[in-house]
């Protein structure tokens, strides 16, 4: 179980942890079981939810849980992350003022550059250069594997935004904490990468010529792109102004990718302005997950 080695990697740590919250997210996998069974449900704080808000619900929940703990550092994990066993100690021992992050690296060691980025008209991947031992890069938008916050810091910068269920919830908060540098001597083993795995015939040859990393996606989860680009224009109009030339670039480049990548676009691209839209207004609106994958259970892929 991909958590219980996340568990003994904090454990493991060569500058101790004080205590470890694990925020069940509504699960209906066993992990309370799984955790009795290893052993690891004394040494950890096991709360569960009542229902499954997404990961920015789950996230909010969980960093509201850990400021109320009265600890100086919040360190934020996925459950598919393990913390290499001196993670904690180097990012503590950088020196650099404020919140900070370690790299995040593939099973076979390359680094996974998408989780630390800086904001320009996109989010955009810091590059290889960045990792430079020593350098400690400034990071715009960091994901929530291996983010290491002041709990000043998070105080100030209050909670996650739960509306946005899934997707950017962690860039748009990691913007308000404000001050985050990369620590990259420090590394978090990332067990399931970001991004699409299966692929279609012409997305591997796009992405051979491009060296990009994108999948098609179907019908039945498409309404995580939908969720994605209304929080990406949430937190561009909230963090900067988007005139009406910014906004059709930005709604391009997603209708680029649909172009390239999936099945119908012409039905999806209106679908993409349609929620761009309720993105800049602030609008949440939008069928569940659950009630988008049964209505387009059927549709082709």
């Amino acid at each position: 179980m991909l958590l219980g080695e996340c568990i003994r990697g904090l454990l493991g740590q060569t500058h101790p942890v004080d205590r470890i919250i694990v925020l069940d997210n509504a699960s209906d996998d066993g992990t309370r079981e799984h955790l009795e069974a290893e052993g690891l449900i004394d040494r950890i704080t096991y709360v569960r939810s009542d229902e499954n808000t997404g990961g920015a619900g789950g996230y909010r929940r969980g960093v509201e849980l850990l400021q109320e703990t009265g600890c100086d550092w919040l360190w934020l994990m996925d459950d598919d992350a393990e913390p290499r066993q001196d993670a904690l100690e180097l990012m503590l021992a950088a020196p650099v003022e404020g919140s900070r992050c370690g790299a995040v690296v593939h099973p076979d060691g390359s680094r996974d550059l998408q989780h630390r980025c800086s904001l320009g008209r996109f989010i955009v991947p810091l590059p290889d250069s960045a990792y430079a031992p020593g350098l400690y890069e400034r990071v715009d938008c960091a994901s929530f594997v291996g983010l290491l916050m002041e709990a000043e810091a998070s105080r100030r910068a209050g909670l996650p935004v739960a509306e946005f269920f899934i997707g950017y919830d962690d860039a748009e908060y990691s913007l308000r904490l404000d001050d985050i540098h990369l620590v990259p001597e420090s590394e978090i083993l990332h067990k399931v990468p970001i991004g699409g795995v299966t692929q279609s015939r012409r997305s591997t040859l796009i992405n051979r010529a491009f060296g990009l990393t994108y999948a098609p996606t179907p019908w039945p989860a498409y309404w995580r792109d939908l969720y994605r680009v209304r929080n990406f224009m949430w937190l561009k109009h909230r963090h900067g102004h988007v005139s009406a030339t910014q906004f059709a670039l930005l709604v391009g480049g997603y209708a680029v990718k649909s172009l390239l990548y999936d099945p119908q676009p012409h039905r999806r691209i209106p679908l993409l302005v349609r929620y761009a839209l309720k993105g800049r207004r602030g609008d949440w609106s939008a069928p569940s997950p659950e009630e988008w994958t049964r209505d387009h259970a059927g549709v082709p892929r």
